[in-house]
């Protein structure tokens, strides 16, 4: 009887049960109403969230300066403080083998340069590389003279989206020491949605990041590359949008003048310590990038250099770079600069001195040495 009726309700239940369909279906939108709010507002009142005023928290200027904050604290003395920070340069130039110098200056309690590191744990995520790589290039370096155990190295991990800040959490927890933690290369990482624009997607990633650094108090460095093209400020080289640099707390930018080239320029811009730009030297030897001077002040020396050679060059002159920079020095026991430096300032000026002063520079190769030819003459 009962399924008889249901079956022909449709068609029975006229005024009557359409009252009733009326109140079911009020009732229903009732009870949707009441889960929507609550899932919206997390169980409080919707009212109360559309009345509750928007406020700002502030801290008034006294306030503020009657704070006490800790000090800034540095993984590698002066130039790599703790937080978020990239180390870019062209592909192949030599960025794993100063990052892994790093690393291993501060698993060991050592110094990159004359810059002391402090001594903590060090996660390396070389995920271009493998075992047996990073054990050659171990070698190479000579690390494994001494005690490297807290030198920890992965060649895979998770993406940023997908597990990789749990993996490092962990490792962190672990590990509390941990001062260092190096991901060669960023973009092995980024996993996430690309369909947004640049900017957006870059900084996105950048803040995620920074989660790392916000919970630890520890250095994160992410070892990225630059574009082919040139620019005259290094930071504009870095590959993505401004996004990239603006989210992090400094940039490292390797640089050669020429790929085939020893040399490099090392330019650090941070947000809370000075700029540095050094002149790097990388030695087949011991595969290190040793630091050959300060190009801070390249302005200031180019002048000095330009005027010590100027008083100098009496006759024609030819003699390798180590017996040029003896003989400048001599005219001013105050200029120092090294064989390398030398040569390099030389090429760069080579124009200046033909057009301003008449002094045409050339190098020659021999089967001993590689000379600099000075030679005065006026252009006719």
């Amino acid at each position: 009887m009962v399924g008889s009726e249901r079956a022909q309700w449709p068609h029975k239940a006229g005024r009557r049960n359409d009252t009733g369909m009326k109140a079911a279906a009020k009732h229903t939108r009732r009870h949707l109403r009441g889960r929507c709010t609550k899932s919206v507002t997390d169980g409080k009142d919707d009212r109360m969230n559309q009345t509750e005023p928007k406020t700002l928290s502030t801290l008034d200027g006294n306030t503020l300066m009657e704070k006490e904050f800790m000090p800034l604290r540095f993984t590698v003395d002066k130039i790599l403080p703790h937080g978020l920070f990239i180390l870019a340069g062209s592909p192949k130039i030599g960025k794993s083998w100063l990052s892994l110098d790093l690393c291993h200056a501060v698993a060991t309690g050592g110094s990159l340069w004359d810059f002391a590191a402090e001594q903590g744990d060090v996660l390396y995520l070389a995920l271009e590389d493998n075992h047996q790589r990073l054990q050659n290039r171990l070698r190479q370096m000579e690390a494994d003279k001494l005690n490297i155990s807290r030198l920890h190295m992965a060649t895979a991990s998770f993406g940023l989206q997908d597990g990789l800040l749990e993996q490092i959490h962990n490792f962190v927890a672990a590990n509390p020491g941990t001062n260092l933690i190096t991901i060669d290369t960023l973009e092995h990482i980024r996993n996430g949605d690309q369909s947004a624009n640049l900017y957006s997607c870059d900084y996105r990633d950048m803040t995620r990041l920074r989660e790392i650094t916000d919970k630890h108090p520890l250095t994160l460095l992410l070892i990225h590359h630059t574009r082919k093209m040139s620019d005259p400020d290094p930071l504009n080289t870095i590959s993505g949008s401004t996004g990239l640099v603006g989210a992090v707390d400094g940039v490292f930018v390797l640089e050669k003048a020429r790929r085939t080239e020893d040399g490099a320029t090392l330019t650090i811009a941070n947000r809370d310590t000075e700029g540095f730009c050094f002149n790097l030297r990388f030695d087949k030897t011991t595969c290190r990038w040793e630091f050959a001077d300060n190009a801070t002040d390249d302005g200031d020396d180019e002048d000095v250099l330009i005027c010590l050679l100027d008083d100098f060059l009496k006759d024609d002159w030819s003699g390798t770079a180590t017996e040029l920079c003896a003989a400048l020095k001599q005219q001013d026991a105050s200029f120092d600069i090294n064989p390398a430096s030398l040569t390099k300032k030389l090429k760069t000026l080579s124009g200046i001195f033909k057009k301003d002063f008449h002094i045409h520079i050339a190098f020659e190769r021999t089967r001993s040495s590689r000379l600099i030819l000075l030679r005065r003459k006026a252009d006719a």
